[in-house]
C-alpha cells in the first residue's frame, strides 16, 4: 500500500576543501574487540563541504580496502537535525534495530535507537541512510527540547540548545565520533576535529537564510520557531496525494519542503526539494500554504518575526 509519512519541525554545487577540519592522520583500523571496528581518516582524506543551492553537505572517507567507509552529512535547512549516510562493506552486517551516537556512554550524545533505510550505491556498496538525526538524545517529542538558563534566556552551553534553528553549540563541542551499534557489533568513525566540521555544516546552512529573505542574526536569538498546531489536517491530505503514476512505477521518494511564515503566521513561498533522484511531484506546498495557519516565530524580545518551517515527506510503497 502507498503511504506518505510526514515529519515537520523546525543544484549548482561547488566542492571546497574544509581546511579548518582537514586532517592528515593516517587510516587506523583497531580491532578493540572481535566485533568492533574503529576507523580514522583514510590516507589523504579530508572533509569536503558542498554548498549547494538547496542543501549543505559534508563528506569524508574513512579506512581503506574492504574496511573503507564513506560518511555524508546533509542539512536541507538550518536546524538541530541533519541526515547521515554511511556506505561501505562494513555496513553489510548492520540489519534490524541499530543505535547511532556521537559521543561516549553516559553523555547526552550517547548511542540511541535510530530509524534508517538500507540502500545500495552505484558501485554496489551497502549504505544506511538516517534521514533525521539529532546530535543529542531526544528528551521530548520529535527531539523538541529547548534549554534555557534560570533567567529564561537560551542556554547555549546545553547540548539541546535554544529555539534557534541551529546545531546546538554545546552538542557540537561534545561530538567526537560517529558510532553505529548493533548488539555486539560496533562501527566507530573517529574523525579529527569533528566539532569544527559540524560548525562548518551549521554555518553553511545559516548562510542560506538571507537568500530566503530572512534575518540570520534574529534567528540566532529567536525564542520560538513557527508552530503548526493544525498540521494534522495538512498531513492527512499529503498522505493521500501519493502520485498514481509513481505508484504504478513502484517509485518512492524523500522530499524536503520549506515554507516561509510571516509575522502574522501566514504561509508564503514554499519550496520542495527531492533528497533522491525521483520524478515524483507533490501537492505538499499547496496543502501547507492553504490548510495551515501557523503561530509565527518570536524574536528575542518576544515579537513576531518572519521565519520558516520545514517538513520531511517520505513517500513509500509497502
Amino acid at each position: 500500500m502507498p503511504d506518505a509519512a510526514c515529519k515537520h519541525g523546525h543544484l549548482v554545487t561547488r566542492a571546497l576543501p574544509l581546511a579548518a577540519a582537514a586532517s592528515a592522520s593516517a587510516m587506523m583500523a583497531v580491532p578493540a574487540t572481535a566485533a568492533e571496528l574503529v576507523l580514522t581518516g583514510a590516507p589523504g582524506s579530508s572533509w569536503v563541504v558542498d554548498n549547494g543551492e538547496e542543501s549543505c553537505q559534508l563528506s569524508r572517507t574513512f579506512g581503506e580496502g574492504e574496511n573503507q567507509v564513506r560518511l555524508v552529512l546533509t542539512q536541507w535547512a538550518p536546524g538541530k537535525s541533519f541526515a547521515v549516510m554511511l556506505a561501505g562493506r562494513p555496513l553489510a552486517r548492520f540489519h534490524g534495530t541499530v543505535e547511532l551516537g556521537f559521543a561516549g556512554a553516559g553523555t547526552a550524545l550517547a548511542s540511541r535507537r535510530a530509524d534508517y533505510e538500507r540502500g545500495t550505491l552505484s558501485g554496489g556498496e551497502d549504505a544506511l541512510i538516517f534521514s533525521t538525526v539529532f546530535l543529542a538524545r531526544p528528551l521530548g517529542k520529535d527531539g523538541g527540547v529547548i534549554a534555557v538558563t534560570p533567567e529564561g534566556t537560551p542556554d547555549l552551553a546545553s547540548p539541546y540548545g535554544g529555539a534557534a534553528p541551529m546545531l546546538p553549540p554545546g552538542a557540537i563541542t561534545m561530538a567526537d565520533r560517529i558510532e553505529l551499534t548493533k548488539g555486539r557489533e560496533t562501527l566507530r568513525l573517529e574523525p579529527s576535529q569533528l566539532d569544527n566540521a559540524l560548525s562548518v555544516l551549521d554555518a553553511c546552512s545559516q548562510s542560506h537564510l538571507p537568500e530566503w529573505g530572512l534575518d540570520a542574526a534574529a534567528h540566532r536569538t529567536m525564542t520560538r520557531a513557527p508552530q503548526a498546531p493544525d498540521f494534522s489536517r495538512a498531513a492527512r491530505a499529503i498522505q493521500q496525494s501519493y502520485p498514481s503514476a509513481a505508484i504504478a512505477r513502484g517509485e518512492q521518494a524523500n522530499l524536503h519542503v520549506r515554507v516561509l511564515v510571516d509575522e502574522t503566521g501566514a504561509a508564503g513561498d514554499c519550496t520542495a526539494v527531492a533528497a533522491t533522484r525521483t520524478n515524483i511531484t507533490t501537492t505538499a506546498c499547496r496543502h501547507l500554504t492553504r490548510d495551515i495557519r501557523f503561530l509565527p516565530a518570536l524574536d528575542a524580545a518576544g515579537n513576531p518575526m518572519k521565519s520558516f518551517h520545514t517538513v520531511n515527506i517520505l513517500f513509500r510503497i509497502d
